[in-house]
């Protein structure tokens, strides 16, 4: 099974919500409280982006928070994969792959695979971080939000 990490998945809820309001700054604090995700989560997540990409920008002080350095249509969805899970490699047969295929040597597929890990990659890389935004989906409103919270957790 293909499947994002934990991490790979808040990262996009929280590119998202900064997305929503671009220009503005937000801080761990108030991402947690909107994303519904927990403080610890967000903290260590936002750290992680600061220092794994060129997604978001982080500034201190009182007016200070966190911010999109990038227009979201600029940022694909492989990006904020690779950013915190490493190269997408479906096998460790394929060309990017961190770790070592054993049966390299005698294997009838002879890096065949790398056909299919490209053409993943490159869908991925045509998506932006925008185009998985829904708009017209309000923000949650203070008295449904710990309901769903409730629900995530």
């Amino acid at each position: 099974m293909i499947k994002l990490s934990k991490m790979t998945d808040y990262a996009v809820v929280c590119l998202g919500t900064l997305a929503r309001r671009p220009g503005s700054s937000m801080s761990a604090t108030e991402l947690s409280k909107q994303t519904g995700l927990a403080l610890y989560t967000v903290q260590k997540l936002l750290k992680l982006l600061v220092s794994k990409s060129d997604f978001i920008k982080a500034n201190r002080g009182a007016l200070g928070g966190y911010k999109l350095n990038r227009n979201s249509s600029e940022i694909s969805v492989a990006e904020i994969i690779e950013a915190l899970d490493g190269p997408i490699t479906l096998t460790s047969c394929v060309d990017k792959s961190e770790s070592f295929c054993e049966a390299s040597d005698i294997c009838f597929l002879g890096g065949k695979w790398n056909k299919i890990n490209e053409i993943i990659r490159k869908s991925l890389n045509d998506i932006s971080l925008k185009e998985l935004l829904n708009y017209e989906t309000p923000f949650l409103l203070d008295d449904n939000k710990d309901v769903l919270i409730d629900r995530i957790n």
